[in-house]
């Protein structure tokens, strides 16, 4: 590589190079292919699924197998199913910490 030259100007020169051996034209080219087309970022959408109340951990369960049932239908893809129930799994755990961190402090109260 020449002072001065960038990476792509470099593949660039290798693939215009018409004495270049073919192969070496061929590399360069799949080489600088990412520079001259990124790879589009996937699109996001909305997606609408009845789910029920998620205000407790039974509802969240019941949640997760709606999503779940919606992707075996193919209502949802895979990738929409797996990111639905992480918001669903995140809704859990607050849950949880709300229903565990005041417990340490009722058995205080209880113990007094």
């Amino acid at each position: 590589m020449t002072s001065g030259q960038s990476p792509a100007e470099y593949l660039f020169s290798i693939f215009r190079d018409e004495n270049a051996d073919p192969k070496d034209r061929a590399w360069a080219a799949n080489a600088v292919a990412p520079f001259v087309h990124p790879r589009l970022a996937p699109m996001q959408q909305r997606i609408t699924i009845a789910l029920p109340d998620t205000s407790t951990a039974d509802g969240v369960r019941d949640a997760i197998a709606a999503v779940i049932e919606a992707a075996s239908y193919g209502d949802l893809s895979p990738a929409e199913a797996q990111q639905l129930v992480a918001v669903i799994e995140a809704q859990r755990t607050a849950i949880e910490t709300t229903d565990i961190l005041p417990r340490p402090e009722k058995l205080k109260a209880e113990r007094r």
